[in-house]
């Protein structure tokens, strides 16, 4: 161990210093050619649609980092890429919003243009802040999900999907979002509680229906009713005109109606849920669309036409009321199903796209979650729950610009789907000609381009391929180790990720899935925009400036006070509590190197004081559970043991019962010195070891300047994980006893406001049994030096020490 001196703590000196040796010496990078267990996490590509990440962006990348540095140490070589999903839906509207466009209105090239510069910029945003936050990532890994190599895996999982009978092209049904003027899958729409009204509408007869959505007049194509429901029996197998629009509908019956809402006659439109997508496909209905792409009503809305849905509704209210068919409009609490990226609420549309089938494989999707390794378990219900509450299967196709083209075109013709070749992926229909000149199935000469793109999940749900693929095919990262990801894109991306493996590999993607919580704010709400409003003062949220204020080490500290999956609250004096860390191990080395640097005491460990066998007994029990909870994914509890290692054992206790013996060396034999100088060495660069995952830039430039010379590793973070030796492990119940007893005298000393730093005159004990009397002349000495006592005497019973048999007092 050097003897240096480290002056004065300097987060972003030291930080600094940190990443460049770590970018200079290239050590986090995954060498396939070497041998050894590996360790490959499927990092979440960061969607590059927002301007600003916040402090729970911090807590949920740090999570995982920490239980990946921790693996390095542990000998695995460890695969960790980083990746951006910068193509699709969110990334336009993005776009959109930040230059106040719109794709529809502009030549699709410009867009995309558009998106590409922006994204770029963002990437490199993000970057940065990942480095400066000191997450262990191999760049030379990092992909886009727009880039060629992204594009052309998206392409060929299609192409082999589809030849596996797994993808078909129908006309369906689909749910669309009219402001963004795309369809969605089911995982892209999410509940909204709002409060409308339920309408009651004649339509002659004594026939009333009830719904919230009279619009759907014009494309009412059947009423229902319970079959059991006495009130309507007599009216079943005939037929009801339509008010204001006037088209006859047929009454039919089906036990899915419930007698008890709203008049227990149900109307059935196409579309207006998902109800009346099955009841129009099962019974063969009419099909009569209203709604078009845009949101407005179409040519059977008559005098409605071109109107906005919520501007048609109040208009064929008004005009119901003037008729009389309305006969009632109650206020209802009502849930609908928005698009989750604007929270417009969906319609339906029919038009050709592309879908995998995934209902049909609903018990092979529930099996691999079961095998699947949750952290934390009750996760899986999670994935459960989407899976059984699957209606649709995943529409591929969006009609939107900016995302990974479908590899094919249509025989105008005779619409035979024409595939690319896979040796030419990626390929762009739009611009590229197709393998064949004309049509395979008849000859036509016109092959016109899907103009869809695909979903974005499509690409994302690939990145155990594409990692692969970056590896070289890399056959040990099938399947990978870990999934990290936060819990809202269980539905989506673990899922689609989940679909994708089953379906082409029949196999997990990964072993196991670590799913992360939100960073919430101090009143426990998600940290929104609102919260990131620009200010001209330090935003509080906004990780880079935490970490200019306090230092990266603070901030990914702050992110050990949750468990795995649970959400955290964001207070600034956790992160403050985080720096006082990094300050404090800086002191405790500064004190360590004073006076135990520069020597090479080697004194075999039964040889040691009580003291120093003392610590390193309590180290090696540490670096036990420390170990164990990391194994477990249990960051928070690993952490925790650390750090009560570090404050309450180390520095409370340990470095204050052996100052003395440096302070007064006159009173203290030479061999106890050397004692203490070993001991301090060893434990702190035990310390270091521990701490490694969690404070990475701290403990790098204290292990560069304390032990490296002594060591081979070029960095702190690829030498190996504690390991104590057996010595170490040995009886410490006397030093233990000593420690209640010295914690009894500090109560004593702060009655008597004396400082710590104060000498006392005399320490007075008493003894009342054998066994007391044995401990007592067993720690009488290491009691006095802890306490810094000028002497120990056997004197009247005094003050309760906590230990059986023992009283204690002070004199000053």
């Amino acid at each position: 161990m050097r003897n240096v001196e480290l002056g004065d703590f300097d987060h972003q000196e030291i930080e600094a210093a940190a990443r460049a040796l770590w970018e200079q010496h290239d050590v986090y990078r995954y060498d396939r050619t070497e041998s050894g267990p590996v360790f490959s996490v499927d990092t979440p590509p960061a969607y590059v649609s927002a301007a600003h990440l916040h402090v729970g962006h911090a807590m949920s990348y740090s999570q995982p980092d920490f239980v990946v540095r921790y693996r390095r140490m542990r000998g695995e070589r460890v695969f960790y890429p980083m990746g951006f999903d910068d193509n699709g839906l969110p990334t336009e509207r993005y776009v959109e919003q930040t230059h106040g466009v719109k794709a529809v209105d502009m030549p699709r090239a410009e867009f995309v243009a558009l998106c590409l510069a922006e994204t770029s910029r963002t990437t490199a945003t993000y970057e940065r802040l990942w480095r400066r936050l000191g997450l262990s990532v191999d760049w030379s890994l990092r992909y886009s999900t727009i880039d060629e190599r992204c594009r052309r895996v998206a392409q060929l999982d299609f192409l082999k999907l589809y030849r596996a009978g797994h993808i078909r092209r129908a006309e369906d049904p689909i749910l669309w979002c009219p402001e963004c003027r795309t369809a969605l899958a089911q995982a892209d729409v999410e509940d909204l509680t709002r409060t409308s009204k339920l309408h009651r509408i004649s339509f002659g007869d004594g026939l009333v229906i009830a719904t919230t959505r009279p619009e759907l007049l014009p494309a009412c194509v059947a009423l229902y009713a319970n079959p059991a429901d006495p009130r309507y029996q007599s009216l079943i197998g005939g037929t009801a005109t339509v008010p204001l629009f006037g088209q006859e509908v047929p009454i039919r019956t089906d036990d899915a109606v419930d007698p008890e809402f709203g008049t227990g006659l149900m109307m059935v439109c196409t579309f207006g849920d998902g109800d009346d997508v099955l009841k129009w496909r099962r019974d063969k209905l009419e099909l009569r669309l209203v709604i078009g792409g845009d949101g407005r009503l179409g040519e059977l809305a008559g005098g409605f036409a071109g109107l906005p849905v919520t501007q048609a509704r109040a208009r064929i209210v008004e005009r119901l009321a003037e008729t009389g068919a309305l006969l009632a409009s109650d206020p209802i609490s009502q849930t609908v199903g928005v698009h989750e990226r604007c929270q417009t609420p969906i319609e339906f549309q029919l038009r050709p796209q592309w879908f995998v089938g995934i209902t049909e494989h609903r018990e092979a999707f529930r099996r691999r979650a079961h095998e699947l390794v949750w952290v934390p378990e009750f996760m899986r219900r999670r994935l459960l729950d989407w899976i059984d509450g699957l209606k649709w299967d995943w529409n591929l196709s969006r009609q939107r610009y900016y995302g990974t083209p479908f590899p094919v075109w249509f025989c105008g013709d005779c619409g035979f789907t024409v595939l690319a070749d896979e040796a030419s992926l990626p390929v762009d229909p739009l611009t590229d000609p197709p393998p064949v000149a004309a049509c395979p199935a008849c000859g036509g000469s016109t092959l016109e381009p899907d103009q869809d793109v695909m979903d974005t999940w499509m690409t994302s749900s690939l990145t155990p391929q594409i990692n692969q693929l970056t590896a070289g095919d890399d056959p040990a990262l099938a399947p990978m180790s870990l999934r990290v990801q936060a819990f809202e894109i269980i539905r989506t991306w673990l899922f689609y990720t989940l679909v994708q493996s089953q379906l082409r590999f029949d196999r997990l993607p990964w072993r196991a899935v670590m799913v992360s919580g939100w960073g919430l704010n101090e009143q426990g709400r998600k940290i929104a925009k609102r919260d990131l409003a620009a200010g001209n003062g330090f935003n509080r949220y906004d990780p880079a400036q935490v970490i200019d204020r306090y230092g990266a080490d603070a901030l990914r500290l702050w992110a050990t006070k949750a468990r795995i999956g649970s959400d955290l609250r964001y207070h600034e004096k956790d992160v403050r509590a985080g720096r006082k860390f990094a300050v404090k191990l800086w002191n405790v080395a500064r004190f360590v190197t004073e006076r135990a640097g520069g020597t090479a005491d080697d004194v075999p460990v039964p040889e040691r004081t009580a003291v120093d066998r003392w610590l390193l007994s309590q180290l090696a029990e540490t670096v036990d559970e420390v170990t164990a909870a990391f194994d477990e994914y249990d960051v928070m509890r690993a952490h925790q043991a650390a750090a009560r290692c570090f404050w309450s054992i180390y520095c409370d206790r340990y470095i204050e019962m052996v100052k003395d013996r440096f302070r007064f060396p006159e009173e203290h034999s030479e061999a106890d010195r050397a004692s203490a100088r070993a001991t301090l060495r060893e434990s702190l660069r035990v310390l270091l070891g521990l701490f490694a995952p969690f404070a990475p830039f701290v403990t790098e430039h204290l292990y560069q300047q304390l032990y490296r010379p002594d060591e081979s590793a070029v960095s702190l973070h690829l030498t190996s994980w504690p390991v104590v030796p057996a010595e170490w492990r040995t009886d410490r119940s006397d030093v233990d006893q000593l420690v209640i007893i010295l914690d009894q005298v500090r109560a004593l000393r702060s009655r008597l406001r004396l400082g710590a730093g104060a000498r006392l005159s005399r320490l007075v004990l008493h003894a009342s049994t054998p066994e007391a009397r044995r401990l007592l002349t067993a720690i009488a000495e290491p009691l006095r030096t802890a306490a810094r006592a000028e002497s120990v005497v056997e004197g009247e019973p005094g003050h309760d020490s906590g230990v059986p048999g023992i009283t204690v007092d002070v004199v000053r």
